[in-house]
């Protein structure tokens, strides 16, 4: 398992024990597809109406839901078995977790620019961000590469990436991010 929080910041890991006390927002099981999305971001914002969270903890809160939401919608499996996206709640905080189905190389990959990405400082994600948008550099679906980096980014390091393998060439990988409650 792979935390977000950079060797050089103190902090607790997510428990599942601590994820155990939130309230289920919202839950999907299956594939994500545009329509999905579009549905899901709309009664999020309607739901952060209804919320005490600050402003800046619903940006931060939006853009990581955006960010995994996309994730699941260009790199997760169509196997509805193994995707699932969650939204749970708490007086302190926000957790947003996703599961989708991956390959070796895939998770190799996502390794590879998980751990370049922890050996940074924040400001280093910051930058790193910045100058990968400047660039002008695509990807097929379109982003710039940016989205584990935002994520880290608006979370401020609670984040979590762990791997469960199913057979010799197929996993699972879960991402678990917070956003904490600042009053």
């Amino acid at each position: 398992m792979s935390s977000g929080f950079p060797s050089k910041q103190q902090s607790a890991l997510i428990s599942n024990e601590e994820i155990g006390f939130q309230q289920l927002e919202l839950q999907w099981l299956g594939p994500m597809s545009e329509h999905t999305i579009q549905c899901i971001i709309p009664w999020l914002e309607s739901r952060m109406k209804q919320s005490d969270l600050p402003p800046l903890q619903i940006k931060r809160l939006v853009r990581v839901v955006v960010e995994l939401l996309q994730n699941l919608h260009h790199h997760g499996s169509q196997n509805a078995e193994h995707t699932r996206f969650n939204i749970e709640s708490s007086h302190d905080k926000w957790t947003v977790q996703t599961e989708n189905e991956l390959t070796t190389e895939q998770r190799n990959n996502l390794e590879q620019r998980w751990n370049a990405l922890m050996q940074l400082t924040p400001e280093q994600w910051r930058i790193s961000q910045r100058e990968k948008l400047a660039s002008g550099n695509r990807s097929s679906h379109g982003g710039g590469g940016i989205g584990l980096n935002e994520i880290l980014r608006k979370t401020e390091g609670h984040v979590e990436m762990a791997f469960l393998n199913l057979t010799s060439n197929v996993h699972i990988v879960r991402f678990t991010a917070q956003i904490h409650s600042r009053k």
